[in-house]
């Protein structure tokens, strides 16, 4: 992402308002919240006690500097959020000497509109409970506990040229479904791994991995995550994408059986043009052309406006020497404006050798 040139510019971050909350301890319990940026604690509230209602009145300010030639960056700043944690101050007992304390829960505040031109923004950030608190059992009738935040900076961190030439991609995994019993928080602290595909550039898509929330293009490790995506949850619901991406790495690798068994899953479980054509494409490269035309011609009834489904389609009748079928194909190839310039290459390539499926011969 491009730097802006001038420095010391600060971002305030102030907690004005709590609301459903409520301790261990009685309902109007005593907490304060503490913000953290960039792995920096910048601040601890006053210690407010929450109303018979469960609102904690707040407003507690603290702030960062912002500087593009060192420290925070528009980097940090995009891919960072401010973490609140509200914490519940216990009551003394006798003879306790010092103060104990109870973590309620944890919100998180994204900075992300500040790279939208936008120098001052309020939202309110649901307060997510740690494992044991209280607030795990919300109030009778009470709504999700949140937070109501204010950000502001004291000057535009990007100009209006600069975020027309930007190309911030936000990623957000809110919820994760069907997961593992080792999955679950107990004893030591893990890290997982979250595997997506995106479009880079063109037509062309590339799978991504990110990896303790860092950024990795690493094929081998994305397709070990979909794996065991697929190896863990049965009757998930949004499988179609994980089977269709997964099988697209092997497809890529050369690995064809296994693509044909991950497509073969995915018709079975979620048919569609792209899992039928996946399929078509294993089977034709296995040189299972009976099997890759079945499948081909699936995909083809499903969207006949597939350049794709007849490019191939064309390739299995050249190699079954079928000259007024390969010719078809060929010509809704053309006719639909086949992008792949490598798989048109590869049809003519197959055209000169058995010596038809070109008209224009």
């Amino acid at each position: 992402m491009e730097q802006v040139p001038s420095v010391g510019r600060f971002v305030q971050i102030t907690v004005t308002d709590g609301y459903d909350l409520k301790g261990s301890k009685g309902d109007t319990p005593v907490t304060f919240v503490r913000a953290e940026f960039n792995q920096v604690v910048l601040g601890d509230s006053a210690k407010i006690t929450v109303s018979p209602e469960g609102t904690g009145k707040y407003n507690f300010t603290c702030s960062f500097e912002f500087n593009p030639e060192g420290g925070i960056t528009l980097d940090d700043l995009a891919r960072k959020p401010v973490f609140l944690t509200v914490t519940e101050v216990l009551p003394k007992e006798r003879r306790q000497k010092e103060e104990k304390t109870l973590i309620l829960g944890q919100a998180v505040v994204d900075l992300l509109p500040l790279l939208a031109g936008e120098c001052s923004f309020e939202t309110t950030v649901p307060l997510h409970p740690v494992q044991g608190s209280p607030l795990e059992t919300p109030r009778l009738g009470a709504k999700q506990c949140s937070l109501e935040v204010k950000v502001f900076a004291t000057e535009i961190l990007l100009t209006p040229v600069q975020m027309a030439g930007g190309n911030l991609l936000k990623v957000t995994l809110e919820a994760a479904y069907s997961v593992p019993e080792t999955f679950v928080p107990t004893g030591t602290v893990q890290n997982y791994m979250v595997g997506l595909q995106v479009p880079s550039f063109g037509e062309k898509d590339y799978p991504i991995l990110f990896k303790n929330g860092t950024l990795n293009g690493n094929h081998a490790e994305a397709k070990a995550c979909y794996e065991r995506t697929i190896s863990f949850v049965v009757d998930a619901s949004g499988m179609h994408f994980i089977f269709l991406r997964l099988g697209l790495l092997y497809l890529e690798e050369k690995e064809y059986e296994k693509a044909k068994k991950t497509y073969l899953q995915a018709c079975k479980r979620s048919p569609s043009c792209l899992t039928w054509l996946g399929l078509g494409i294993a089977c034709y490269r296995l040189e299972e052309l009976t099997e890759a035309e079945d499948a081909l011609s699936e995909a083809n009834a499903l969207n006949n406006y597939s350049a794709e489904v007849w490019a191939y389609l064309a390739l299995v009748c050249l190699k079954a020497g079928r000259q007024l079928e390969a010719e078809q194909a060929y010509k809704y190839t053309i006719k639909l404006k086949l992008k792949d310039e490598a798989l048109l290459e590869e049809i003519h390539m197959v055209q000169e050798m058995v010596g038809f499926g070109n008209p224009s011969f």
